[in-house]
């Protein structure tokens, strides 16, 4: 197939070209962002202290353990195993 030297043909290649280089020019501008809400900032303070009073926790049982103060009541941990059956016989 010929194309020969037309107006038209020349026209549209001009108009294309000045399309791509505007398309270029507005994904240049753009910039990529990300904006946390308030409820997800709330939620991973949460978590922080969350972790901090379960290390303090697990320190304080360390360190019961440790020096042979800890001691739990047995009927705690009959409750825990059967809250513990339940729970997963309902899900």
């Amino acid at each position: 197939m010929k194309i020969y030297n037309n107006i038209n043909v020349n026209n549209i290649y001009d108009m294309y070209k000045s399309a791509n280089a505007n398309a270029l020019k507005s994904k240049a501008n753009k910039i990529d962002k990300v904006e946390i809400s308030d409820n997800a900032s709330k939620i991973s303070k949460s978590f922080a202290e969350y972790d901090k009073l379960r290390e303090e926790k697990v320190q304080d049982i360390k360190a019961k353990v440790d020096s042979g103060n800890y001691n739990i009541k047995c009927d705690d941990i009959a409750e825990s195993i059967i809250k513990g059956a339940i729970f997963d016989k309902k899900v």
